[in-house]
């Protein structure tokens, strides 16, 4: 759940709304299915990371940046972003967005103390 340097320098002339490392994260997938791969519901659990800037939304599971997405992308546009709890945002999309031969979905959760201002802020994009 550590945000990599290689991330940090792509984003550095960004404006960075908020930041979270070492976060508690799960990736729930329902009807999955790619190829070789398929679950009808299957939840992993990971220390992941989330960045807001004014341009982008990067969610990492460990540190791996698995969306790195521009606000402004139409796929962005896809994504049902709600607040489940005070600390905790859940995007929910369809794998395809981000994976080609996918279908499905996949909900991820993360648990943050900045969930409130990046729902906020995404929202009202």
């Amino acid at each position: 759940g550590k945000i990599r340097e290689t991330l940090l320098n792509e984003i550095k002339g960004e404006e960075v709304i908020a930041s979270d490392e070492g976060i508690k994260s799960t990736l729930t997938y329902i009807n999955f299915r790619a190829p070789g791969r398929y679950s009808n519901w299957k939840r992993r659990w990971f220390a992941g990371a989330i960045i807001l800037t004014e341009k982008r939304l990067v969610l990492q599971q460990y540190s791996q940046p698995v969306i790195n997405i521009l606000l402004t992308d139409e796929h962005f546009t896809k994504i049902k972003i709600s607040l489940e709890t005070e600390d905790t945002l859940l995007f929910e999309f369809e794998p395809h967005l981000f994976l080609e031969n996918s279908t499905g979905n996949i909900e991820w959760r993360c648990r943050t103390l900045h969930a409130k201002i990046i729902y906020d802020r995404l929202i009202k994009k």
